[in-house]
């Protein structure tokens, strides 16, 4: 038992398999989220522009794995693997003086998890120098190799070359790499300071920040988190903390001493699949199952898990929207008002994606290549794929074919055997994309007259040109509708219902159960409500409400009607309208 228990296989497979599991349950979608903004190109042109600048070879290796993020599985395994590697290297380090303290580097990127690898790639290289450095007990050939480490590191993945320093300069004043030697020490402190003002007098021509830090652990043009130095400052200190400080005397044998390690980390493990997440889990899985088109997903997991957040909700309602159950769900779904249709004013990612995609729904393409061409531009100056596509698709539309076909080019780098980017090429001639059903669908749902309201501020407002132009334009009707009746203005709402019955067209349940209300409690008018062709069985049970209305307690009432348009015109509030 002792010598399974005192086994590094053990303990770092059970921190390999809670890893995995932590970023498999909590943040699957994240990376998937976050992978199509790295477009990772296969030319030669994309290597050597990155690798122009500081730490840009870790950039490009970190654009290649990412690019597999959308796979099962890629993105924990890709992680876990890393950041056990890291452990494992940390534990070296410390000369297995404690497992538990050679996992805390590894611990901070799963407490503060990073958007990118790059940052995870760069402290593995940068530990993993030190390793290869202690390692060497002859003084000259560990100098050499210091020095040849630490420009490296800087030259590929900076600012690996200033973990790299740190740890080479404890060693030395330590004596971990053999005796005590403090002016070496500080000479590769020097050194890794020295190496970003050479770089910038003759290799790069870059900021101060990106030519010590890079460009690529984190938006350049954003404040560096505070998480950054936490992470980045760990292995340091407990290098500091194991080293300088004597080891005292055990006071639990080995065997209880490995069995209370391996506890430790199990329940810890445990804490962090219960409590962990990301606050936005449900909001990216849903935007993964929108990438792919995959709305059924997304309607089949709403009726399993309540929606949290706005994010969710504006999904939610696209799903409802494209499986043409909308009107259905309107009331089911917890409606936030004009916000959870549409984001107000999109900038940040997810909001500029969520607007490209209700301005797509509603037929509104030029909004939908507005927004798709800000979230490409602002995607940390790398350039959004997933948002090309959509570009692509608005161009073709709009029949636009040498725009559209400047993004394919860029796309058939980045995705070779895409099925997906070889269909819009073959929809780059004229008279296939003017057959394509889609194509043709939205040209002539174009709108007519100018529409001078934009659809992410004036909502309301830019639905009715839409609907004025074309009043069989579904989508657009549906979330005009969905937006009157949340806000409960019945007498435009029923301004819309008198030229649908014009048309003859089918009400949906709740638009019956809004003009039965309207022409009961509103305006007191049974002739003209039936005029409309109410469903008897929907006009019987909003008599019996009526008739029940004073005689049931809420609670009986909200059971028996909760569903219904006439109860949430009476006892739900309704959102309150933006101020704008």
């Amino acid at each position: 038992m002792k010598r399974f228990l005192a086994r590094p296989a053990l303990f770092y497979g059970v921190f390999f398999v809670g890893s995995f599991l932590f970023f498999e349950i909590n943040y699957r979608y994240w990376y998937r989220f976050m992978e199509q903004y790295s477009l990772f190109l296969y030319t030669e042109a994309y290597f050597m522009k990155l690798c122009e600048q500081p730490g840009g070879f870790n950039a490009y290796l970190t654009a290649f794995i990412t690019r597999f993020f959308t796979f099962p599985y890629v993105s924990s395994v890709c992680l876990s693997l890393l950041l056990t590697l890291m452990s494992l290297l940390s534990a070296r380090l410390l000369k297995k003086r404690s497992r538990l303290l050679s996992l805390f580097p590894a611990v901070l990127f799963c407490l503060f998890p990073v958007e990118s690898i790059a940052s995870v790639l760069a402290a593995l290289t940068g530990i993993a120098a030190v390793s290869g450095y202690a390692a060497i007990q002859k003084p000259l050939p560990r100098y050499i190799t210091g020095f040849a480490l630490i420009t490296v590191c800087y030259l590929l993945a900076a600012p690996a070359h200033l973990l790299a320093a740190a740890g080479m300069m404890i060693c030395e004043c330590y004596g971990a790499a053999g005796k005590k030697r403090f002016f070496p020490a500080f000479g590769w402190l020097i050194w890794a300071l020295l190496c970003p003002l050479l770089a910038m007098r003759t290799l790069y021509v870059v900021p101060m920040r990106e030519a010590f830090l890079g460009r690529h652990l984190f938006h350049p043009e954003y404040p560096i988190p505070a998480s950054f130095w936490y992470i980045w400052c760990a292995l340091p200190f407990i290098m500091l903390l194991v080293y300088g400080l004597r080891r005292p005397k055990p006071l639990f044998k080995e065997g209880l001493r490995q069995l209370a390690a391996v506890s430790l980390l199990v329940g810890a493990t445990a804490i962090a699949l219960v409590y962990g997440g990301h606050p936005l889990e449900q909001a990216y899985r849903y935007d993964w199952f929108a990438r792919g088109q995959q709305w059924e997903a997304i309607v089949e997991d709403v009726a399993r898990h309540p929606v949290k957040d706005r994010d969710a909700l504006i999904y939610a309602n696209l799903a409802h929207a494209y499986t043409g159950t909308f009107n259905e769900a309107l009331l089911r779904l917890p409606q936030v008002g004009e916000d959870g249709f549409i984001p107000y004013d999109p900038k940040t990612r997810l909001e500029l994606i969520e607007a490209s995609e209700v301005s797509w729904l509603l037929n509104h393409t030029n909004s939908a290549q507005r927004f798709a061409f800000v979230g490409v531009l602002s995607s940390e100056r790398n350039v959004q794929s997933r948002l090309m596509e959509r570009l692509v698709e608005t161009y073709l539309v709009n029949e636009e074919y040498k725009a559209a076909e400047k993004y394919i080019r860029i796309l058939e780098m980045s995705k070779p055997h895409n099925p997906r980017i070889k269909e819009l090429r073959r929809l780059l001639e004229p008279e296939t994309s003017a057959s394509t059903p889609w194509i043709s669908e939205r040209r002539r749902l174009t709108p007519l007259t100018d529409n001078p309201y934009d659809l992410t501020k004036t909502f309301p407002s830019a639905l009715a040109f839409l609907i004025d132009d074309h009043p069989d334009n579904k989508a657009a009707f549906e979330y005009a509708m969905g937006y009157l009746l949340v806000y409960k203005e019945l007498n435009i709402f029923m301004h819309y219902m008198e030229a649908r019955k014009e048309r003859g067209e089918p009400l949906p349940v709740v638009y019956q159960e809004a003009i039965c209300l309207f022409y009961t409690a509103v305006q007191n008018e049974p002739e003209t409500l039936r005029s409309y062709s109410i469903d008897p069985a929907v006009y019987q049970r909003f008599l019996g409400y009526m008739q029940q209305l004073k005689g049931l307690t809420p609670a009986l009432l909200s059971r028996r009607y909760g569903d219904t348009y006439y109860y949430y015109a009476q006892f739900v509030q309704p959102p309150r309208k933006p101020v704008r």
